[in-house]
């Protein structure tokens, strides 16, 4: 069997290898704590309108906003925006240039999009890209529902066809058949796989989607903002009903519940294809038995070796791929030009399957061994371009330059395998190598000295690795208590594993706000709290808004159930050990006298009120009593020590 889908699951982990030809083409990796999300449908709220980068940042319920590019924001923007947010959603002028949509250029289109959306509007939304690294999802306003053979399109207007039915009987029917059951309001795509099907199969798939749509419908009017409406297919499941049909000889499960769910859903979508759906019961390795198991472990190091004898090398920086290209011990009776360019060729072969079997997007630089004429570089190129034509991602290939490079893009969906499996090192925090422990320790000296020198503060928490931890309080005479002595400066050092050999942060004690980059550069603390104080106090307010859709009602009610001693408790400490507990309202500690041995601290407190009541905290973080002040002023930040 030449094509086939390979699925091996341990439980935790799901992984599904496309054979093509017999070899690997392709390899998803899914698992519990990565799961796909592209295709999924939210209700989100709009945070934050930049219009200066044309885009808006929608809070979907993420750890990340979700990045909405106005060109993403689609033709029916309008539409939804009436829809969840009520008929004044529009201001007059979006009104009047949405009056006359269909005239405007892609670039009013955008500019239109910045217009309507506002921050704190209801928006619907559909993810399209997966979050990578530090960003987001990126998200799109057209919204989607993707059945087997048809694609439902909400609040459109119109039949499309894939380019690749290109017989015009063929066209024609389809067309006919869709547009007698397509209701109005809604536009639809015909998939591929569509072609040469009955009708009564295309009326099931049609059915299948809208009662999709309106379930999502039924859901919106339950929910507020963020909220998931809609779960896309799982990577499998995705896999199986976009790609079964495109010649694949059979499906190979080796989990028995996998098996028997991917089995009862091919039952659904395509009942004559079900016998393809095989159970794997062998001894050996799934991925072993049909010999792809060397390839799949290949994937994850970074040395890939060729059969000239050479080598590619793949590095990941911030900003692109970089591979380099190496011969290796491979030498030929041929001249040296000759040579390069017989390892070339098999490098832009290796690399176009490597780039889609690694899933890896964005920019990438190929360093190939260097050819002095010209045709041999064209010939490069051409093998490239040929090689990119079996890959389903959009590629685009610059040619070679004179030093040897040539520029790829792929279109990047989601992480590439690598780093879907893969965390930053704890150590080294990613950069590959870790700075000498002097370093370090002479780093955090010169920090503790420009704080003595420049500030007016005597009490921090330095967060460090554990390793540099014992080592800076290692001893009677510590060279952390040989600091405090020197500098005049208490220091309380805390070891944290998510901290790299390579850095520190430190914080005033008592707040949790990171002033390292501060000191460093000379900036006002001073100013810095203040700001970071406020930021905190709006954070409360728009939290205790959310609460309730009646706005600040509920504030001022919990205002006043405070002054009632119900509503205002003392914050816990931090819980990092040694800071005394804080006590609520706008009392302030000074923490001075807080004891180690985890026994009760007293500290001073006065009221801003004046009422020149103190509270009582205990040192291993318990919380304060209650006071005579406001929900919102108990949760303000500790004052530091000074």
């Amino acid at each position: 069997m030449k094509n086939q889908i390979i699925i091996h699951s341990s439980g935790k982990q799901t992984r599904v290898a496309l054979l093509e030809d017999g070899e690997l083409a392709q390899l998803f990796i899914e698992s519990e704590e990565n799961q796909r999300t592209v295709g999924d449908i939210y209700l989100g709220r709009v945070h934050k309108v930049m219009s200066g980068i044309r885009a808006a940042f929608v809070d979907v319920g993420m750890a990340k906003d979700g990045f909405l590019h106005f060109s993403d924001a689609g033709d029916h923007l309008g539409d939804y925006l009436r829809m969840l947010n009520g008929g004044q959603a529009l201001t007059k002028s979006a009104q009047t240039d949405l009056d006359n949509f269909d005239n405007l250029s892609n670039s009013e289109k955008q500019i239109l999009a910045g217009k309507m959306l506002r921050n704190g509007q209801n928006v619907l939304v559909q993810i399209v890209k997966e979050p990578i690294g530090s960003k987001g999802p990126r998200v799109s306003t057209d919204i989607t529902i993707a059945g087997r053979f048809l694609v439902l399109i909400p609040m459109g207007n119109f039949i499309a066809l894939s380019k690749k039915i290109n017989q015009g009987k063929e066209r024609r029917r389809l067309k006919g058949i869709v547009g007698s059951m397509l209701p109005d309001g809604f536009g639809v795509i015909v998939r591929t796989v569509a072609k040469d099907q009955d009708k009564e199969i295309l009326e099931e798939d049609m059915r299948t989607v809208l009662r999709k749509w309106e379930s999502i419908l039924k859901k919106l009017e339950q929910s507020r903002p963020p909220t998931r409406l809609y779960k896309d297919l799982d990577i499998t499941e995705s896999l199986i009903r976009d790609l079964f049909a495109k010649n694949y000889d059979r499906v190979l499960i080796d989990e028995p519940h996998l098996y028997k769910s991917i089995r009862s859903y091919v039952s659904q979508i395509a009942p004559n294809m079900v016998p393809k759906v095989q159970q794997y019961k062998g001894r050996d390795h799934i991925f072993d038995s049909v010999g792809i198991g060397s390839d799949v472990n290949s994937i994850f190091s970074p040395r890939v070796r060729m059969k000239s004898g050479g080598y590619l090398i793949f590095e990941q920086t911030e900003a692109m791929y970089v591979v380099d290209v190496n011969s290796g011990p491979y030498a030929a009776k041929e001249r040296q030009e000759d040579n390069s360019l017989k390892t070339n060729l098999e490098a832009a072969r290796e690399i176009a399957k490597q780039l889609r079997l690694r899933d890896i997007g964005g920019i990438i630089v190929v360093d190939f061994i260097d050819l002095r004429e010209d045709k041999n570089r064209k010939k490069i190129y051409d093998e490239l371009k040929k090689e990119f034509k079996k890959d389903q991602a959009k590629t685009n290939v610059i040619g070679m330059s004179d030093f040897g490079l040539i520029q790829i893009t792929r279109q990047r969906i989601r992480p590439s395998v690598v780093n879907s499996v893969s965390k930053v090192c704890p150590m080294c925090g990613g950069s590959g190598s870790v700075v000498t422990r002097d370093t370090i320790v002479t780093d955090i000296e010169s920090w503790i000295s420009k704080l003595k020198y420049s500030t007016r503060y005597r009490a921090v928490d330095i967060y460090i690795n554990p390793y540099l931890k014992s080592y800076l309080t290692k001893g009677l005479l510590s060279m952390n208590r040989q600091w405090q002595i020197k500098y005049k400066v208490r220091i309380r050092l805390i070891g944290e594993e998510t901290v790299s050999l390579n850095e520190f942060k430190a914080t005033l004690n008592g707040s949790d706000l990171d002033i390292t980059e501060a000191v460093w550069e000379d900036q006002p603390i001073d100013k810095i709290l203040e700001a970071y104080a406020k930021e905190q106090a709006d954070a409360q307010v728009e939290s205790l808004t959310k609460k309730d859709p009646s706005g600040l009602d509920f504030y001022e009610n919990e205002k006043s159930s405070g002054r009632n001693g119900r509503g205002a408790r003392g914050s816990q400490s931090s819980g990092r050990g040694g800071r005394g507990g804080q006590s609520s309202g706008n009392q302030r500690g000074d923490g001075r006298n807080s004891r180690s041995n985890g026994k009760d601290s007293r500290s001073d407190v006065k009221d801003s009120r004046g009422n020149g009541k103190s509270s009582r905290s205990d040192g291993r973080g318990q919380r304060g009593q209650d006071s005579d002040s406001s929900a919102v002023d108990s949760r303000k930040p500790r004052r530091p020590v000074q």
